[in-house]
């Protein structure tokens, strides 16, 4: 029998989540829903859910100790209407039926983390921390404070809940980082645009003790999921290329990306856009980075 307390990662077959399934699954017995068919692998239970509906999965949260929820389209593509309706659906949807099925649980899961993001915050020469309330009125902002209100909106007195307001995760397996290297060792690892706009980040393992410090000290609200150091896009690219010993980097100028951002699909706000904004709640309540500065990252990623 099984005695480990149980966790739920909801949308965990991601970079995140993956880090988080390794990271945990010797303490927990971890249950990931997921799209695809239900199964087992490596000691983890992936169960089918459309985080949409209720389902067979309803059961298997009752009595648990954490759940994580990471479910949402991703964010690399080109924002038009239709897929603005798929970002949005996908990260409030599946946040409000699983509030919905918590509220009828005898025994709901005690911690709830939610994925959040701080595209929101208007920025600005001070970075934002939590207690900022003035926000941006584009897409990306008016998605996370929708989904932020999907995830509060519910009454669950018997779970702590909190929304992580997630920057920039750096890994060497996934996201962003791997795109860096490459482009970099091109020889195409210069500014972009201006190269003055502001990039909130964290390491991955940093990411993953954070989940941990939040889950252990019993915070909730909204926390921010950075670094207390943002760096400007020309000085990120110019460590870079320091630490992998590459010379020079042709910049990139904005119609420029504007023009390859239509052909690869993606959105140019997601690499033009300043986020600013830095870990105020973590950091007084004693969290210690591993990798607070982006050299001390870099140097372990590389």
């Amino acid at each position: 029998m099984d005695l480990k307390p149980k966790m739920i990662i909801a949308g965990g077959t991601g970079f995140f989540g993956h880090h988080l399934v390794e990271f945990f699954k010797n303490r927990y017995n971890i249950t990931v829903f997921t799209r695809t068919a239900t199964h087992s692998k490596n000691g983890v239970n992936y169960q089918y859910w459309d985080a949409t509906t209720k389902g067979d999965w309803i059961g298997i949260l009752e009595g648990a100790e954490v759940l994580i929820n990471l479910t949402g389209k991703s964010i690399n593509c080109r924002f038009t209407e239709e897929n603005k309706k798929q970002l949005l659906s996908s990260r409030v949807n599946s946040t409000k039926v699983l509030a919905e099925v918590i509220a009828l649980l005898n025994n709901p899961p005690k911690i709830w983390i939610n994925a959040s993001a701080g595209a929101m915050y208007k920025t600005g020469s001070v970075s934002n921390t939590e207690q900022d309330k003035a926000f941006n009125d584009d897409f990306l902002a008016k998605m996370s404070l929708a989904w932020e209100e999907a995830f509060f909106e519910q009454n669950l007195p018997e779970t702590t809940r909190v929304a992580m307001r997630i920057s920039l995760i750096l890994g060497s397996d996934g996201g962003v980082f791997p795109v860096w290297k490459k482009i970099t060792s091109m020889l195409l690892g210069g500014k972009a645009g201006k190269g003055d706009q502001m990039i909130s980040w964290i390491h991955i393992d940093d990411a993953i003790k954070a989940v941990e410090f939040m889950m252990e000290h019993k915070m909730e609200g909204v926390v921010n999921f950075s670094t207390h150091h943002p760096i400007a896009n020309k000085n990120l690219m110019k460590e870079l290329r320091k630490q992998i010993n590459v010379p020079f980097g042709l910049p990139a100028p904005e119609f420029g990306i504007k023009v390859g951002s239509y052909f690869l699909q993606t959105e140019p706000s997601l690499l033009l856009n300043s986020v600013n904004f830095i870990p105020e709640r973590l950091i007084k309540e004693g969290f210690k980075f591993k990798f607070p500065s982006i050299n001390k990252a870099f140097e372990d990623l590389v």
